[in-house]
């Protein structure tokens, strides 16, 4: 893991935006699975320059809440993005996680496990690039920390034959409960290059336990950051 420190919120983004365009060129003669995280990270979309987004991008969420509400759906948030409608007209394809019918958080997990091992079976040789944000508790993407109960931190989310998985967020955890989320191993594996982003003040205490040399993934599990294959984590916070 790499550590970009601007002096700026601005400096972030602007580090953020331009590592992001740099590996869209770097791939344009790849399939590229383009994995999206919600939150203050979709502000780096603004900055994507299309000349580098064509046919070889399939475009997906790193995680997803259980809604059919597109105030809180991430894949309808993104969907609403002049982003995601200019890549449209290019002809991107998806991995659509809006919700359209009722069903349980185990079907939901189950259809997104699905779309990506059929890309990865369609791609053998394909690249997946993702962005990631940091929550102030210690989040990224779907898994949320379980410092209390580590023992439940491994069956959710270290299952090593699952790159995704459903559940409920135990009560207070979070504001939307019904969750699926990409796993661990998923992030180790999978992911060629990672672009995560965190700023402001209130995250100045997790950039600094992510960057810990020492640390526990129950506690805070935008760690996996460390054992990835390729990331770089912008910040206006002293690490």
């Amino acid at each position: 893991m790499n550590i970009y420190k601007a002096r700026n919120k601005e400096g972030a983004m602007r580090g953020a935006m331009r590592e992001l365009n740099v590996r869209l060129r770097e791939t344009r003669k790849n399939p590229v699975l383009l994995m999206l995280s919600g939150g203050s990270s979709l502000e780096l979309l603004d900055g994507i320059e299309m000349r580098n987004v064509g046919k070889h991008i399939t475009l997906a969420t790193l995680d997803e809440r259980v809604s059919a509400d597109p105030a809180v759906n991430n894949f309808s948030q993104i969907a609403e993005t002049e982003f995601y409608k200019k890549a449209e007209r290019k002809g991107i394809d998806y991995i659509d996680t809006r919700l359209h019918r009722a069903m349980s958080v185990r079907r939901f997990a189950g259809k997104f496990e699905r779309g990506l091992r059929a890309w990865r079976k369609k791609h053998p040789r394909g690249l997946v690039l993702c962005t990631q944000g940091i929550g102030e508790d210690g989040h990224t993407a779907g898994i949320l920390p379980y410092p209390e109960n580590p023992k439940m931190f491994q069956r959710l989310f270290e299952g090593p034959n699952q790159w995704v998985v459903g559940y409920n967020a135990v009560k207070g955890k979070s504001e939307y409960t019904k969750r699926v989320t990409v796993t661990l191993p998923f992030l180790r594996s999978q992911v060629d290059c990672g672009v995560a982003y965190a700023t402001g003040p209130r995250k100045r205490r997790v950039v600094r336990r992510v960057a810990a040399k020492r640390g526990s993934l129950p506690k805070t599990p935008a760690r996996i950051l460390r054992e990835m294959k390729s990331v770089t984590l912008f910040t206006d916070q002293a690490a």
